[in-house]
């Protein structure tokens, strides 16, 4: 199964969507990266929902901005990691310098359903002597950009897993992604902390002159109470990468249990009912297609709608969701 969606397949739909919604109400959608879940996910809700609504969609957005968009209307429709909210909401972070202005528009914001936009793969050469966590003690380890919430999770999980800390045992690099993904090429560093999506042939390539090794959680880490404060901040998650993920894997004849990051689709409050309901309808009645496109939205279903949400559903959302039979959790009710 093809699950890498070409440039190209994404400029089509986007193209469709316009095409077939000239006459609908026009809405503007920011995304992240173009390879990324987070980009996809509004591509793919402007190609379902094209019959009643258009949907620009912007990509290759700083997605703590877009949100800030979403929630103070400048935008429609924003994906939003649930991580980046909840920093919002405390006017903490990246929002640090727009406190007031950040969690004034915190209270504005709304979602329509939430999915794990990617898991944290643990990369390391075969040759490198990294085998298990405890192998990352003395060793370069990326961790993230230096700006956003990625290094926070990476820096936080390596901690919970072995209780080491950034320079202290372990020398944490900071890059943009684009010289990252050279630097570890090129052997700059030892472990790669990567975001990516399920099954992403961007991760795949790094095996390509060489193998590498996903290095995955143990079971029984899970179980203790360092874990358990690590999960606990909105937006991180658990689960596993299937045995055969990756062709260039050296390791790929086991499971990976791998942190994974949460996000949800974004819009402000005082979205139209009918229209936000419209477009939860859209993503839902059309997963199948969604699932062939990409196999890092398997997750996503209509039991998976609210994993880890951290913000209240939009009515229209709930409208649908209740048809469907689902029941409504109360924090997440307006």
């Amino acid at each position: 199964m093809n699950i890498v969606l070409r440039a190209a397949a994404v400029a089509s739909l986007v193209c469709l969507g316009s095409a077939a919604a000239s006459h609908a109400e026009t809405l503007k959608a920011e995304g992240g990266s173009a390879a990324s879940l987070s980009a996809l996910v509004p591509q793919l809700m402007s190609k379902y929902a094209a019959d009643k609504h258009e949907i620009r969609v912007n990509v290759d957005q700083t997605l703590t901005r877009a949100a800030l968009k979403a929630a103070s209307g400048a935008v429609d429709i924003a994906i939003t990691p649930a991580g980046a909210y909840d920093k919002m909401i405390k006017g903490a972070g990246p929002y640090k310098k727009l406190a007031d202005q950040a969690v004034a528009a915190a209270d504005n914001m709304r979602a329509l359903f939430s999915f794990l936009g990617g898991h944290v793969h643990v990369l390391t050469y075969e040759d490198s002597g990294v085998e298990s966590w405890d192998d990352l003690r003395g060793k370069r380890v990326f961790v993230g950009p230096p700006a956003g919430s990625f290094s926070g999770q990476t820096i936080g999980l390596i901690e919970a897993i072995t209780g080491m800390k950034p320079d202290e045992d372990y020398e944490a690099i900071k890059l943009a992604w684009s010289a990252a993904n050279q630097a570890f090429e090129d052997g700059k560093f030892d472990v790669f902390m990567r975001s990516g999506t399920m099954g992403a042939a961007a991760i795949d390539q790094f095996g390509s002159a060489k193998k590498f090794r996903l290095i995955d959680i143990p079971k029984d880490v899970m179980e203790g109470e360092a874990w358990e404060q690590y999960s606990s901040v909105p937006g991180r998650a658990a689960d596993v990468l299937p045995a055969g993920t990756y062709a260039n894997q050296v390791n790929n004849e086991q499971d990976i249990l791998a942190s994974a990051y949460v996000m949800f689709v974004g819009v402000n409050k005082d979205m139209n009912e009918d229209t936000a309901y419209d477009l939860t309808k859209a993503m839902f009645e059309n997963l199948d297609d969604a699932h062939s496109v990409n196999q890092g939205l398997s997750p996503l279903t209509l039991d998976n709608a609210f994993v880890s949400l951290n913000a209240k559903l939009h009515p229209g959302a709930i409208r649908y969701f209740e048809e469907a039979g689902l029941e409504i959790p109360a924090e997440l009710r307006p």
